[in-house]
């Protein structure tokens, strides 16, 4: 299985840190993934999620995340609740 992950966000230093966790989380469960990120204000509106970044998008499904950085744990959760 191999999951494609888009990362919605405005802000290039969260989308770093996201990156970052969820590729461990990702090694960590031995899932394959790609990781990839949108930070376009017209498709992050397009999409209905502008004033709700940063947000993940999985098999395009949405998670919002809320103000903050979701963790390693968070993300690790989060992929274990989707497999």
């Amino acid at each position: 299985m191999c999951l494609r992950i888009v990362i919605w966000d405005l802000y290039p230093e969260r989308i770093s840190q996201i990156d970052k966790n969820l590729h461990i989380s990702l090694r960590k469960l031995g899932i394959k993934g790609i990781v990839t990120c949108n930070s376009e204000p017209p498709s992050l509106m397009r999409a209905g999620i502008y004033h709700r970044v940063p947000a993940l998008e999985i098999n395009g499904n949405f998670w919002m995340c809320g103000d903050s950085t979701p963790g390693i744990e968070a993300c690790t959760q989060l992929l274990k609740k989707i497999l």
